[in-house]
């Protein structure tokens, strides 16, 4: 009986492996991403041109970015194009003055665009930059007195982007009635 069990499962499983009919496809469809909630009426952001829907804006601000929504959406991709962020930890609003739980941290980004994936259901996404690629380091001078480089600086880059993307999962039937 565990033989026949087994041999039942293996046709099963090359079956479903080889299978080109489409059946397969139709259960098992991709999900789609929803409309940018970041262009949604009534969004605001640090820096308006961060949220315009236009590729051709860049907006620069410090380094804390701050994406508030006109309620709460389920966020499941955040995208960060044309940026010079190196390194950023994303949060996501618990509601409440300052109630902020980190979702995504990205350290030694060495793209234009960032693109996560998250779960949450949130109005307000804030990133906080730790490091761009217009950062400058400055080696220190060595002091004999502690036999070690003193004053190393980082001259800070302002970040910037060119758009920040929000995306929840599209509603399927809203997406098959197109």
């Amino acid at each position: 009986m565990k033989h026949q069990f087994c041999i039942f499962m293996l046709i099963l499983f090359c079956f479903t492996m080889g299978c080109k009919s489409g059946i397969l496809k139709s259960l098992v469809s991709a999900q789609e991403w929803s409309e940018n909630y970041a262009l949604l009426d009534g969004t605001t952001c640090t820096s308006a041109e961060m949220i315009d829907g236009n590729l051709e804006t860049v907006g620069t601000t410090g380094h804390w970015i701050i994406v508030t929504l006109p309620n709460r959406k389920p966020i499941h991709r955040i995208v960060i194009r044309g940026t010079n962020i190196e390194d950023v930890i994303v949060y996501e609003s618990l509601g409440g003055e300052g109630n902020w739980r980190k979702i995504e941290q990205i350290k030694n980004n060495d793209e234009p665009t960032i693109d996560m994936r998250v779960s949450v259901i949130t109005d307000s996404i804030r990133f906080r930059v730790g490091g761009t690629f217009d950062d400058k380091r400055i080696a220190g001078q060595y002091d004999p007195r502690y036999d070690a480089v003193r004053n190393r600086q980082v001259k800070r880059g302002h970040p910037y982007a060119q758009e920040i993307e929000l995306y929840g999962f599209a509603d399927k039937k809203k997406v098959s009635d197109k």
